[in-house]
């Protein structure tokens, strides 16, 4: 049964049909496919030799581990019904082609991570014909625009940080006085509790509202002239002069007599 037009030209476009005229021999017509087993085929820039059909020989069977995983991945995102998958000789990999777009994509399309583009066939053929710019300043345009997005997140960070920080300064701060004022608060309530037990219970500041006081609170002042500044053992606070005293003055009266 023979393929309908449209599609025959399109594999014929991907390579996957030889179209022939009406004489039977190949159409003659510029690849820019390249040769299935060059792995550096899905490079725009690479065009392929006659060195490439020589030592690509590419993967004829796919691992077997990549096949089971392969049909994990499409049993979880079915592809839709414009879409067929494509065995790729140079990688060794399968790759997705929408027969309608012929958008290609290495995952399937409703892979939430798929980025369907455009095959580097056509890619490659709208380089070499001029109907697109380098491809290069394209990605320089994109590192560029990277980079300006990199250059305000790490700004927008900064400042963020800036504005955490001055929080925390300030949170520190209030946190800094408020310990502060609680600490002297504790000290003194502790310095209080501490003279209120070792307040002697005769005291009348124990019993009464009057203002704790030292021992001589109260009292006369010394009048006598008695030395209230001496110590030791044989100290006493009484209006008696002293023995020295005694003895000079009996002297003084000797010598008058």
């Amino acid at each position: 049964m023979p393929l309908p037009p449209v599609l025959a030209a399109k594999l014929s476009k991907r390579g996957l049909l030889s179209v022939t005229n009406s004489k039977g021999s190949e159409k003659k017509k510029k690849e820019f496919k390249g040769v299935s087993g060059c792995p550096n085929k899905s490079n725009i820039y690479h065009d392929c030799t006659h060195w490439c059909e020589v030592h690509w020989k590419g993967v004829t069977t796919p691992d077997p581990k990549y096949l089971r995983n392969i049909s994990k991945l499409t049993q979880k995102y079915p592809l839709p019904q414009n879409w067929m998958d494509v065995f790729d000789k140079g990688l060794g990999r399968y790759y997705y082609w929408d027969l309608e777009t012929d958008l290609v994509s290495w995952l399937p399309p409703k892979h939430p991570k798929a980025k369907p583009t455009e095959s580097a066939a056509g890619l490659r053929e709208k380089l070499q014909s001029g109907n697109i710019i380098d491809a290069s300043l394209l990605y320089k345009a994109d590192c560029d625009k990277d980079e300006e997005k990199k250059k305000d997140k790490k700004e927008k960070d900064r400042t963020d940080r800036k504005d955490r920080d001055k929080d925390r300064d300030k949170d520190r701060d209030r946190d800094t006085e408020k310990n502060r004022k609680e600490k002297y608060e504790e000290k003194e309530r502790k310095r209080k509790n501490r003279k209120e037990e070792n307040l002697d219970p005769m005291d009348p500041a124990a019993y009464s509202e009057c203002p704790v006081g030292t021992w001589s609170d109260g009292l006369e002042t010394n009048r006598s002239g008695a030395d209230s500044t001496a110590s030791g053992a044989l100290y006493q606070q009484r209006p008696y002069p002293a023995p020295g005293e005694v003895l000079a003055n009996n002297k003084v009266k000797k010598k008058k007599d």
